[in-house]
């Protein structure tokens, strides 16, 4: 998919996001990795084949990952759910294949 279409792809659900409390914490654009940030705990970006990809931190309270996951689903923005992330000492988004193992032990 070329970078335009992945750009827009995220720009559309950063302008449907807006206002929206499901986006706990507020949406951001991360113009270097290409990525909506929610808050600190959720990372939307567009994957190899074009879709939209849904990463929750490790430590994402069950509620707020429901109600997102909800909103998208009656906006019918369609997605994919990806592997769980943790934010290291460098504040540096590590994510679950990157750590291994360690991950989950960790927790």
């Amino acid at each position: 998919m070329e970078q335009a279409a992945r750009r827009a792809k995220l720009q559309e659900l950063y302008e449907l996001a807006q206002g929206s409390e499901e986006f706990e914490g507020g949406v951001t654009v991360d113009e270097g990795t290409e990525a909506l940030i929610v808050g600190d705990w959720a990372i939307f970006a567009v994957d190899d084949l074009g879709d939209l990809a849904l990463s929750f931190h490790l430590d994402s309270h069950p509620l707020a990952v429901a109600r997102l996951t909800r909103f998208l689903v009656q906006h019918e923005v369609p997605f994919v759910l990806h592997e769980s992330f943790t934010i290291d000492d460098d504040d540096r988004i590590v994510f679950e294949s990157d750590a291994g193992s360690d991950l989950c032990d960790s927790k």
